[in-house]
């Protein structure tokens, strides 16, 4: 069966450019103000990640979401195939490092080259790092739930993986693109549309995804493809491939305790 990927929105009209700084690879970036001339989602006007991803998203462009939460969560570019290790270095706050974690799950034979085809693997690690900061739980099924949409509610997070498209967002590819992101918070629209806000390796801003979105994407998850940047690297895949009971379809990471403060925005 072929899989059809969701019409992407059009595209926004161009920001004005703003200088940002280079960062080096596998390094947290410093906060950056980033400037949006336009009345488009003024209502995130204090918090200018949120209102730049919202714009780009076009998501509540007008009018302010019901609800909107989200914890401030500085963004790490991944230094190879190394999503999932980045995603959940993110939420430690950097502490392990990417690379630090890669070194123990290379030791630990979860993967040879930093990729994590496995939710198991990374819910395994990541239990070991929250035991003194929260509590996690491996979810099996689909992300657009009541379960998933209360714990984000009271503050939790997110591990999820899912297709990433060209612009990083939620597409169905059977798991060709399989990618894993960081969800820190969530939207709800005045039509009652729930939106999660993530972070992931590939690029410097927070993304707005309709959660319903994600969920097919992580629900398409089906056969694993040689990543187009690494033909000649060999790959770990679980015992039953990504489809299989050690995979990731319909597999995340929910997480709740954590000690930072949520920024309640509206």
């Amino acid at each position: 069966m072929s899989h059809i990927s969701p019409v992407a929105p059009p595209p926004p009209p161009p920001i004005p450019s703003v200088p940002i700084p280079q960062t080096s690879p596998g390094l947290k970036e410093r906060p950056i103000n980033i400037n949006i001339y336009t009345d488009e989602c003024s209502w995130a006007k204090e918090y200018p990640e949120l209102q730049k991803g919202c714009y780009l998203s076009r998501v509540c462009q007008y009018e302010a979401p019901k609800s909107c939460q989200y914890y401030s969560v500085p963004s790490t570019l991944q230094v190879g195939p190394t999503c999932g290790l980045t995603a959940l270095s993110m939420l430690l706050g950097g502490q392990p490092t990417a690379a630090e974690l890669l070194k123990e799950t290379i030791a630990q034979e979860y993967t040879l080259n930093g990729e994590l085809f496995s939710g198991q693997y990374l819910f395994e690690i990541t239990r070991k790092y929250l035991q003194q900061r929260g509590a996690c739980q491996l979810h099996e099924g689909v992300l657009n739930c009541n379960k998933v949409k209360e714990l984000l509610q009271a503050g939790g997070c997110l591990l999820v993986p899912y297709d990433a498209d060209v612009n990083h967002a939620p597409c169905l590819k059977s798991g060709h693109r399989a990618h894993w992101a960081l969800i820190v918070g969530f939207l709800v629209d005045i039509q009652d549309k729930f939106y999660v806000l993530a972070r992931h390796g590939k690029t410097r801003n927070l993304a707005v995804w309709s959660l319903e979105t994600l969920s097919q994407s992580n629900a398409n998850l089906l056969e694993f493809a040689q990543p187009k940047g690494y033909p000649d690297s060999e790959f770990l895949v679980p015992p039953g491939g990504i489809a299989g009971p050690l995979g990731l379809n319909e597999r995340s990471i929910l997480v709740n305790g954590l000690p930072q403060q949520v920024l309640h925005v509206c």
